[in-house]
């Protein structure tokens, strides 16, 4: 039976793991590899965890589906770690958990033996801080940190940098493609790795649960994200670091707010009551801090700001949170075409 290489890349949607695993396809077919590139939960996913499974070996014939034994991991944001750790996304624990020996390569400023793996593991930590050489060169935040973490498995896996570059301005001619080129060629420059890593902590994956039929609803209000089950009581595994923060004086949009009509998760409201002027608020259970509210807001009145900042200065969240305005969010006026009161029960 042919030798299959199983690569595992776990990231929120939208950090680039999609363009990220074309590349890098493309890389391994100049060398004769055959590769196989799955998305889960798909290219145009949004609000989710995705995890994107690449297949390469000499052999065609690659099977479509998820990877079972992989040898490398590549995890674009920390923090995706500690959602396998308490097992509270399938996905991410399966993606993550079965990976018994290899190379884990993790986008963060930490040290490789400053890491904390969720599970048993034996061989080699990794680890760059792509998302501040992305902020600076492609000048996003957050940033997509695909490509830049190519740079870093090309270091560790001695893949050949000169065509990971061509590749990456094929993919992106012009502007883009030389810069996410240059954050490539940064982070195979600094990324940090140790071998010899053997760990076996007592956490252990949960495997997955199957529901049963009888056990569903029939159901959802997803016009009322209030009645979703769990959605007001907050999530404890939430992966961001950091929120955006309004500065009321500049948001001047008198009706519809871009802002709130393109966040992925539903999770920002534009509020009035009470405002000199208005405001915009978040959801700070559910936010995953994806900056798209800061990166389509017409008067730049968003921000996105490191989540620790701003928690030293308002502790509770002030002037961030949509707590105080959940009336005015969840007003029928709001929500409804006819004004009907049965929307609001």
């Amino acid at each position: 039976m042919p030798e299959v290489k199983e690569l595992n890349l776990i990231c929120m949607s939208g950090q680039g793991s999609v363009q990220a695993g074309e590349v890098l396809a493309k890389v391994y077919s100049q060398v004769g590899k055959h590769v196989s590139v799955n998305v889960y939960p798909g290219t145009r996913a949004r609000s989710s965890p995705v995890i994107n499974y690449v297949k390469v070996s000499d052999s065609p014939g690659l099977a479509s589906c998820a990877n079972y034994h992989p040898s490398e991991v590549i995890v674009f944001q920390e923090e995706l770690l500690n959602t396998a750790k308490h097992n509270s996304h399938e996905l991410v624990v399966d993606a993550v958990s079965r990976m018994k020996e290899g190379t884990f390569l993790v986008n963060t400023p930490k040290a490789p033996e400053d890491v904390e793996l969720p599970f048993a593991f034996k061989g080699a930590v990794a680890t760059v801080d792509a998302t501040e050489i992305c902020t600076r060169l492609l000048r996003r935040d957050p940033p997509p940190v695909g490509l830049c973490l190519l740079g870093a498995y090309a270091k560790v896996t001695e893949m050949d940098m000169a065509e990971l570059r061509r590749e990456i301005r094929e993919a992106f001619p012009g502007r883009i493609g030389e810069a996410n080129a240059r954050a490539a060629v940064e982070a195979y420059e600094s990324v940090r790795a140790i071998g010899g890593v053997n760990v076996d902590p007592a956490n252990a994956p949960s495997g997955f649960q199957h529901a049963r039929v009888e056990d569903l609803t029939q159901h959802y209000r997803f016009d009322r994200y209030d009645l979703l089950p769990g959605y007001r009581e907050g999530s404890p595994f939430v992966w961001r670091d950091k929120i955006p923060v309004c500065e009321d004086g500049k948001c001047i949009c008198p009706n519809v707010c871009i802002s709130e009509v393109m966040c992925p998760d539903g999770t920002g409201f534009i509020v009035r009551d009470g405002l000199p002027q208005q405001g915009y608020r978040i959801d700070v259970d559910f936010c995953r801090g994806c900056g798209i509210c800061a990166a389509v807001c017409v008067g730049s009145a968003l921000t996105m700001v490191d989540e620790d900042q701003v928690l030293k200065e308002r502790p509770s969240y002030e002037e961030v949170t949509m707590g105080p305005h959940l009336a005015e969010i969840y007003g029928k006026d709001r929500y409804t075409m006819d004004g009907s009161e049965d929307d609001l029960e």
